[in-house]
């Protein structure tokens, strides 16, 4: 068996996750509390205006020098407030941004599938199916977030959550369509 041989889970699992994600960052209510409104907004915005600062990643505080960080300048700096900041150089794009959303999933749901092809047999059981896609899509969907979060701090709870329920779906999905022997 080939990974095109799994075509139709790979595109139902690529929609699906999608659509999910549209409707966990668009309707349903779990990732709200993630975001606040800055208290200083405006203020902040004036600021950026006025010191002309270009769209990009700021850290707060920052050096480019590893002992720049055992002074006390840095150190009384990292005691007011530590964080990143990303500007960005116009609004998002969200007809770019769906597109890549879109190919993220499929490709996604791809390489599970291509990972699938490798270790199952045509005819293998729902269970056995299930466990290995969700296994992937698990490794797929929340894995990858901790390395960044581990150095970025930002919650993430909800992004697992949505991640597991995109690895419970995308299992669903190759079970059920899992091509017979």
């Amino acid at each position: 068996m080939t990974v095109f041989d799994l075509w139709l889970p790979i595109v139902l699992s690529g929609l699906a996750t999608h659509i999910l994600s549209t409707l966990n960052w668009m309707v349903f209510p779990h990732h709200k509390p993630e975001w606040q409104k800055l208290p200083a907004e405006d203020q902040l915005q004036d600021m950026v205006v006025l010191e002309k600062i270009p769209a990009g990643q700021y850290m707060l505080p920052f050096t480019d020098r590893p002992e720049e960080m055992k002074s006390e300048a840095f150190q009384g700096k990292q005691a007011k407030c530590t964080g990143m900041l990303i500007l960005w150089e116009r609004p998002i794009n969200m007809m770019s941004a769906i597109g890549k959303t879109i190919a993220f999933f499929m490709v996604a749901a791809f390489v599970i599938g291509y990972l699938a092809s490798l270790a199952l047999a045509p005819g293998a059981s729902f269970g056995t199916v299930m466990q290995f896609v969700v296994t992937a899509g698990l490794l797929t969907h929340c894995a990858a977030h901790f390395p960044h979060v581990f150095w970025f701090k930002r919650r993430i709870a909800m992004e697992l959550l949505d991640g597991v329920v995109y690895a419970v779906v995308t299992g669903l999905i190759f079970a059920i369509v899992w091509p017979s022997a």
